[in-house]
Order: C-alpha cells, then structure tokens, then sequence
C-alpha cells in the first residue's frame, strides 16, 4: 500500500503532462446533409496555417453530421465562379486569408459566400497569437454553423474522459483528461493507480468533478484543471459518495451518498459546505441531473422493482417516474433544452444509448451496440458522445441527432471511457 501512495505522489506531479490524442473515424455516415466547400486558406508571408485551418473546419463540420465539407484544391481569392459550384451541387464556399504580421501573430481573414445568390454571408478578420490557431478554427467553425444553420455549434468546447492503461510493473494507470471537442491538445489532468470514474464539468467550465478510490472508498473531488492547485475532496458526511452532477450555477452539485447502506441524492454547497438531502427513499436513488434551469433533476432508481428513471421538481417535491419501456433504464442526462433525456436502455441484453421525449414519453433507441455507458449532450443539443465497448477496448464514440452519423474517437492501445461534455468556452 506504501509503494502504491508514493506513485500515486509522482503520478500526481506529472498530471499535466501531454498524451496521446484521440483518433477520429466516422464510421456510419448519413446523407441529407448541407453541402459546402472549404478552400485552403490564402498564405501571405511564413504563415503556414492556411491549410491547418481550412482541414479543422471542414472536420468539424463533418463530424456534426449537418455537413458535407468538401476541400477544395484551389485557393480563392478575388473572383468566385459560382456557376462552377452550383454545378458541383454546392450551397455555400468557405474561404480566407492567413497574413503574418509579427514573429508570433496573425491576421485570420474568412468569408462565407452563398453560391445560389452569389451574396457574402460574412466576412471578418481577427489577430491571434500562433498558439490560438486550433482555438480560432473552433470558433470560425461555430460561425459557419450559426451562420448556414441558424443554430449555435458545439466546437469551441472541451471533453473530459477517463482512459485506462496497463503497465507490466505498474499495473492499471487511469487518467483523467481533457482535449478540444475534436480530441486534439489532449492532456492528463488527474494521473492515479486508482480508479477514477464519473467526471463532470461545471457549466462555469472552471472545474471538473470526478470520484476517485485513491483513499480506499468511493469519493468525490474537485479538479480546477486550469489552475496549478491539487484536488479538492468533498467531506464524507458518514458514507461513501459518487455520481457527481454540477448545478447549472457552478455553486454546488448534485452526489449520490450512501448512509447506513442506503443510497439517497443530496445537494452540497461549495460555499457553505452543507448537504441537503433530495430524495428519500428505501430504494436506491442515484446518478442525479439537473435540469438545464435547475429546477428539476433527473435520476436512477429502483423504486418501482426495476431500474427506471424519475424526475423530481425540487419546487414542488413532486416526483414523477419517466421511464416506462423495458426494464432497465438508467443515467439520464438532460438536453440543453430541458425537452429531452439522453439515457441507457437495455434491449435484450444490450445496453444502448436511447432518446427520451420528456413530455410525449415515446423513447427512441439510437445505437446497435452491445456495452454504451455514460451519454453525454453536446452544448448545443445537437450531438450526444458516449463511451462503448469496440473489439474488446473502450472507445469514445459521437452520434448526431440530425441524421444519426456516428464518429468515434479512441486512443491505440488504451481504454476510454466516462465521457463529458463541456459548456461553451468563455
């Protein structure tokens, strides 16, 4: 036990240390989506980003199923031949300029054209510092997404997830990281021998909660992954706790915590350090949510004999059971419009990640596969990433809502599972 703490020290010490990044295949494509095409960006002086940027753009694009981005293999720059692309079955051309202005900075110019009217959708240039160029492509991405769709995208954010590795002398390694949504500039924030399971970023996108067992027990801490400060362990309160779940202020969480060997729900206060209990019950409640207004939460029970979900409004205390089809289903996830539960629902014995229509109750199955866990909304509702068993290795895997287009997102040679899903970037 003595050998094992100290390389719980030295793993603690290099946890911001950089590891591989996460690979991304799509792996069922749909059609049905919005055709653009993306020019390498126009190069003036060293900058060598052009390209760089155009190629993140069109990933992202493509990976929210909404969008078939094409690259294009020529530069534009003064003149559009919008017959050519109305020809090719395009609806919109994405093009820029990259100008470096210093040793470290750089003017990004892009415009968005509409090839039907011929009419410039946008148009704008901004200064970034050489190591903004990934976070730039993000938030240009996002523009070309309100812009075409009229909805907010989801890639100037951030996942967290929990991979797991095996060493000969070591033993089982488990890591808690976070990487950009496309799972590049990944890094390990919580590095431990012990394992580390449900991490949830707060809305506020300041600090990530998670349960560790380096203390012998299931517990919750708190990670400011942004700041050089160790975790932070919530308090006991006479029994193991888990199954953390962020308030949509950032000033509290929801914990699962077990008393005399019954599970119950409680809210603790990071300002007043108190708890108070959410529900109360003989059966075990569990794996809480809030409601994106934070009037309600979510949660996993047995109350009824079978593994169900319930939604309780914390105005009235009513509680209300959700679920009604098969026999098990379980950690729900609100949408951000509050409309919707992301959940795993057993079909045989499969569990897969299914759709909850919160008001008409009609449940809609999304996956074929054997072992999803851990659904997650993108922040802007159009996207769901969980975690699933592949050829006996756990992957991260991304469906889209519009069309059902499936990316998954794993690592050679290790283990992902637990995904979350930040908020937007401020």
């Amino acid at each position: 036990m003595k050998i094992l703490k100290t390389l719980a020290l030295l793993l603690t010490l290099v946890s911001t240390t950089a590891y591989a990044l996460l690979e991304v295949t799509i792996v069922k494509s749909e059609g049905n989506a919005f055709p653009i095409v993306i020019s390498p960006f126009e190069v003036v002086g060293n900058a060598e980003q052009g390209a760089t940027i155009a190629n993140i753009i069109r990933d992202n694009l493509n990976r929210s199923g909404q969008f078939n981005a094409l690259s294009s293999s020529n530069v534009i720059t003064n003149k559009i031949d919008f017959s050519y692309w109305k020809n090719q079955g395009k609806d919109a051309i994405v093009f820029g300029k990259v100008e470096q202005i210093s040793s470290k900075v750089f003017n990004v110019t892009i415009y968005i054209y509409d090839i039907y009217t011929k009419k410039r959708l946008y148009g704008k240039t901004i200064e970034v510092h050489n190591s903004g160029i990934r976070r730039i492509s993000h938030f240009l991405s996002d523009k070309i997404y309100n812009i075409l769709l009229g909805q907010k995208g989801a890639f100037d954010t951030r996942l967290s997830y929990v991979t797991v590795t095996s060493d000969k002398v070591l033993g089982k390694i488990y890591q808690l990281e976070i990487s950009d949504s496309d799972g590049q500039n990944a890094r390990a924030v919580v590095k431990s021998p012990y394992p580390i399971l449900s991490p949830a970023w707060s809305p506020d996108q300041k600090k990530i909660a998670y349960v560790s067992f380096q203390n012998g027990r299931s517990e919750v801490f708190i990670k400011y992954p942004f700041m050089r400060v160790k975790s932070i362990k919530i308090p006991q309160f006479d029994g193991i706790s888990s199954a953390p779940s962020w308030h949509p202020n950032s000033k509290g969480l929801a914990l699962t915590i077990s008393r005399k060997g019954n599970k119950d729900i409680y809210f603790y206060s990071l300002k007043s350090k108190k708890l108070d209990r959410l529900t109360k019950d003989v059966a075990i409640d569990t794996e809480a949510n809030f409601s994106p207004d934070g009037n309600s939460i979510a949660f996993t029970s047995n109350r009824s004999g079978q593994v169900q979900i319930y939604i309780k409004d914390l105005t009235s205390n009513k509680t209300k059971r959700a679920t009604f089809e098969g026999r098990y289903n379980a950690k729900p996830v609100f949408s951000p419009d509050g409309k919707a539960l992301a959940l795993i629902h057993r079909v045989g014995k499969d569990y897969r990640v299914a759709l909850l229509d919160i008001k008409t109750r009609d449940l809609t199955v999304l996956t074929q596969n054997k072992l999803d866990e851990s659904p997650y909304f993108s922040p802007n509702g159009g996207m769901i990433i969980f975690a699933t068993n592949r050829n006996n290795k756990g992957v991260l895997s991304v469906i889209s809502l519009y069309n059902n287009q499936i990316v998954e997102l794993a690592q050679k040679g290790v283990e992902v599972r637990e995904p979350s899903w930040s908020n937007y970037s401020n």
